[in-house]
């Protein structure tokens, strides 16, 4: 029963990190449309420094954004190497799947 429950939060903990649409990387580039204001994204910048930051505006040369600690962040165009859009619900989604699976399917 204990490998049960550490097997099933494994299951729980890669779904819920796994979930992300790529929405810009050095193959892709930054389109002006790609971005919607008051979603959450992680922007990492070419100093693979990551920010965890929720859109405010979005202009022809910076991204403005809030992080969690509510600190104002405005981060070049030009600087950023990849930005991923952290998709919740179908994190959930997956993970509950998982769940199901290994609950009503036997070994």
């Amino acid at each position: 029963m204990k490998n049960f429950f550490k097997f099933l939060s494994l299951i729980i903990i890669v779904s819920l990190t796994s979930c992300r649409a790529i929405v810009s990387n050095p193959g892709k580039p930054l389109k002006d449309n790609s971005l919607k204001i008051n979603q959450k994204y992680e922007v990492q910048d070419f100093t693979a420094k990551i920010h965890k930051i929720k859109i405010t505006s979005v202009d022809s040369r910076d991204i403005y954004g809030i992080s969690k600690k509510g600190e104002t962040i405005s981060i070049d165009k030009k600087q950023i190497r990849e930005v991923k859009k952290v998709k919740v619900v179908s994190s959930i989604v997956v993970g509950i799947m998982a769940i199901a699976a290994v609950i009503f399917i036997p070994i």
